[in-house]
């Protein structure tokens, strides 16, 4: 394995400084396929908001919050977002041209010196994992990114690498680029130091666009870091759980069933 890829279980959590993270939730994505006609991020997952729980995953992490909906989605969220009484700022991304652009729109409220973009569906994510992930970067020289991975079978998200482990592209099955029949997923969890982030994206969006979708996507601008001045680091995960993301009533139900059991567990252990 690549030094640049740490196996998570052999990471230690160690101290996270939430003062020093913003985490930036691009959510501007509509519910119709979950049969809804709220922000999918407003989707029940037994009994609580998608949002509910992934401000719940960050709380130790990230002292600040910026979550990016689009412009039908602030009447809607904005009561909720505010009765959950997190530290939470809202940004709107006028029309749908890609996650790049999304976290892009999210620069003026970020304050902080690190940025943790995690997608809006991203419900299984376990706090520790974020953690781990958060304090390996803050205690890397020089670094750049860290992102969250794991291999998987018929990969959403293939990460291409050079023999010495360095990202090349990334592949996304929505683009028609997969053809690995395993492959190495993300997690949609991304960690940057917030200074090269907004200037990568500044430099690399014109070359990030997808063919098919036409959107400017912040997957295709990883390799740019790994190109740039820092470290890149890659945390790799066991569990494919954690990459699920829910834009189906099916993959709901999953997440759902995920975090039940998760539930179950920590209540036995507890005895």
């Amino acid at each position: 394995m690549p030094a640049a890829i740490h196996p998570l279980a052999a990471l230690p959590l160690g101290p996270v400084d939430r003062s020093c993270w913003t985490a930036i939730i691009p959510a501007a994505g509509r519910g119709s396929r979950l049969g809804s006609d709220q922000p999918k991020i407003l989707y029940p997952i037994l009994g609580r908001p998608i949002l509910s729980w992934l401000l719940d995953a960050l709380a130790p992490v990230c002292g600040a919050s910026v979550l990016v909906l689009s412009p039908a989605g602030r009447a809607a969220v904005g009561p909720v977002a505010q009765s959950l009484g997190a530290p939470l700022e809202i940004v709107i991304q006028e029309h749908p041209t890609g996650m790049a652009d999304a976290v892009q729109r999210a620069r003026a409220a970020t304050r902080t010196d690190f940025v943790l973009v995690v997608w809006g569906d991203q419900v299984t994510l376990r706090t520790e994992t974020i953690q781990a992930c958060a304090a390996l970067h803050q205690r890397r020289p020089n670094a750049t990114l860290t992102l969250a991975t794991v291999m998987k079978p018929n990969p959403y998200i293939d990460v291409e690498r050079d023999a010495a482990g360095r990202i090349i592209r990334v592949r996304q099955a929505r683009e028609g680029e997969i053809d690995r029949a395993v492959g190495e997923n993300d997690c949609g969890l991304f960690l940057f130091t917030a200074a090269t982030l907004f200037s990568v994206l500044e430099r690399a969006a014109a070359g990030a666009r997808g063919e098919r979708t036409g959107e400017t996507n912040l997957l295709q601008m990883l390799p740019a870091f790994e190109r740039g001045p820092g470290s890149v680091a890659t945390v790799r995960l066991a569990d494919p759980d954690e990459t699920l993301g829910v834009n189906t009533a099916e993959e709901a139900a999953a997440a759902a069933a995920i975090l039940a059991r998760r539930a179950s567990a920590s209540a036995a252990a507890r005895g």
